[in-house]
């Protein structure tokens, strides 16, 4: 869960370009270790020509600004040079988190791992019984009230004119197995909905397979056929007389990144279940979720991977496994995830998604300076805030990192809280010596 309101969610800019306007980074093999020199640049105060910022520089201005009394005492804080793996700062790399939201890096590699970016999600509508026709949710994250009027009035085509029409909903995609047990009760109908198959965009309900289908009753309501709302059924392999081709998983994974969407997330992650032939409940959805983070070498220790939004209290994740998990897809094997790291994806500091400088990310004295130089996923609980992604995109060279901030002081605002972590980001990005 994060700080962008679902409402304004449609409404994000398009990412403006890094704003860069001194000379790139440029990297030196010096000893075994690699350091940056970081030209002086406008909006980048301390900063002075020829600065040479080593990792153990980084390393000791991270434990420096851990200090900082908004961070509390339990954060975790884990650095590499994406390249050559090694370690720029580490500290309690390897202890067991909240990630908020930052799980939906997780839900995304799982995504694109299992399913690729093009798969589509198709609804269908199936004949039923004389005079009854069957809505079938195929779980598709971004069905929207147009669509499904759409759908309607290519149903009303296949019908008799004024003939009254029994409509039932087929939602046998996913068990009925109610909100993840790490959720908390005011989630529901919040900032999440129950996980059905059909289901619209923004419906953060306790049944958005009920509303989804007055919406389609409601079309054929108004094109003339008197409608009966029937009980559920399984209509199996029944024939098709419309269908609404749907959304890919990489349109899915695009806007859960950036403006961190949570039905989104939880739709994914039992597709993931489906796709990997686990039963599409929690239990199976975890497994799958597990199989895949094996498939790519990913060591789990530590981790607990619950849903796919980070909402779950039970959720749990190492900075060190977020960052072996991004360099194996930014780096090691990025083909099948590059999507991740479109602009029109993961957060863009102080210029897209979550990450836009009109959430205050990116806009503080110390923190500016990488703008436009960031790509990460923000998480937000109300005692939790994380931050994980590759600093310095397209430039040599890059880092990967995880900050993760757990019992936040509550006596500091979220707000600065972030900030504090978008300072900790600039240090390790190198442009706060």
């Amino acid at each position: 869960m994060d700080g962008m309101p679902a409402h304004r969610a449609s409404h994000s800019r398009a990412p403006r370009p890094a704003r860069r306007t001194g000379a790139l980074l440029v990297a030196l093999s010096i000893g075994a270790g690699t350091v940056l020199i970081a030209p002086a640049a406008a909006g980048a105060p301390g900063s002075s020509p020829g600065v040479v910022i080593s990792a153990r520089t980084i390393d000791e201005l991270v434990s420096r600004r851990l200090a900082n009394p908004r961070l509390g005492t339990n954060v975790g804080v884990y650095a590499i040079d994406a390249a050559t793996g090694e370690v720029l700062t580490d500290h309690a790399g390897t202890a067991s988190l909240l990630p908020a939201s930052n799980m939906k890096i997780v839900t995304a590699v799982t995504a694109l791992a299992t399913m690729g970016p093009d798969r589509r999600f198709a609804t269908k509508v199936r004949a039923g019984a004389p005079g009854e026709v069957i809505l079938e949710g195929g779980g598709d994250p971004l069905l929207t009230t147009k669509e499904l009027r759409q759908l309607a009035n290519a149903t009303a085509a296949t019908l008799p004119p004024g003939q009254p029409v029994t409509v039932r909903l087929d939602d046998s995609l996913f068990p009925a197995d109610g909100r993840e047990p790490g959720w908390t009760s005011g989630y529901i109908p919040s900032v999440v909905s129950t996980v059905q198959p059909l289901a619209r965009l923004w419906d953060y309900s306790r049944d958005p397979g009920a509303n989804a289908m007055k919406v389609f009753a409601n079309r054929l309501q108004a094109k003339g056929f008197p409608v009966t709302i029937g009980a559920p059924i399984d209509a199996g392999e029944a024939a098709v007389i419309a269908e609404s081709a749907g959304h890919t998983v990489g349109d899915a994974v695009r806007i859960m990144l950036r403006i961190s969407e949570n039905n989104v997330a939880e739709v994914l992650y039992r597709q993931v279940a489906l796709a990997t032939g686990n039963a599409p409940d929690w239990k199976g959805s975890r497994l799958a979720a597990e199989q895949v983070m094996a498939s790519l070498g990913i060591d789990t220790t530590g981790t607990a991977l619950r849903d796919g939004s980070g909402l779950s209290r039970e959720d749990r994740v190492t900075p060190k496994f977020l960052v072996d998990l991004l360099r194996t897809v930014r780096v090691l094997n990025p083909e099948p995830f590059r999507l991740m790291f479109d602009p029109d994806a993961m957060p863009i500091a102080g210029v897209s998604g979550t990450l836009d400088d009109r959430y205050g990310r990116f806009v503080t004295k110390r923190a500016r300076c990488a703008q436009g130089d960031v790509m990460a996923k923000t998480g937000t609980l109300f005692d939790t805030i994380g931050l994980s992604g590759v600093s310095a995109p397209g430039d040599v060279p890059e880092r990967v990192f995880s900050i993760l901030v757990n019992d936040r002081p509550q006596k500091y605002s979220a707000l600065t809280v972030r900030q504090a972590v978008d300072g900790l980001t600039a240090t390790i990005s190198g442009c706060w010596p």
